[in-house]
């Protein structure tokens, strides 16, 4: 056997494992940084702050059903004013939940950590509803595919 051919068949088998080394770390780094952009993001912005206290019915004054069941005499100035910010958070979810189900790009230890979150919107109907009817579909099937069960 021609010991050229030797060589050069190592070294391409040694780069390819070496750039796919390469790749995995690149793309773990990148996951981090967007699971950091995203925590950042989530912790500054003061309408999904709200939100979150309103999702944890920790608000003085609204409360999911108040936004959500059409039914109540809630304003429905304030009504499309905390829907657009629950909007807000949503579209955050629906982006975890994209790259999570859809592109495989973050694994379910990482959406878990926004789990409780999945969970307390699971708990309100017409939350679930609204997810359903307003394309962040995504957020419902994530929640069942992570079997959320928090109650206990």
């Amino acid at each position: 056997m021609n010991w050229n051919v030797l060589i050069a068949s190592a070294t391409v088998i040694f780069s390819v494992i070496a750039y796919v080394l390469t790749r995995r770390r690149e793309l773990a780094w990148k996951r981090t940084e967007f699971m950091a952009a995203q925590a950042e993001y989530f912790d500054n912005d003061k309408d999904l702050l709200e939100v979150v206290i309103i999702l944890e019915d920790r608000h003085p004054v609204v409360t999911l059903s108040m936004i959500f069941d059409e039914d109540g005499d809630f304003d429905s100035q304030k009504r499309t004013e905390y829907k657009q910010k629950c909007d807000k958070l949503f579209n955050f979810l629906w982006r975890l939940c994209y790259a999570y189900d859809q592109v495989k790009t973050l694994s379910r230890k990482e959406v878990e950590g926004f789990g409780w979150y999945f969970w307390r919107i699971s708990k309100f109907p017409a939350v679930v509803d609204y997810c359903e009817n307003n394309g962040y579909e995504d957020i419902n099937t994530v929640t069942k595919k992570l079997k959320l069960d928090l109650d206990d």
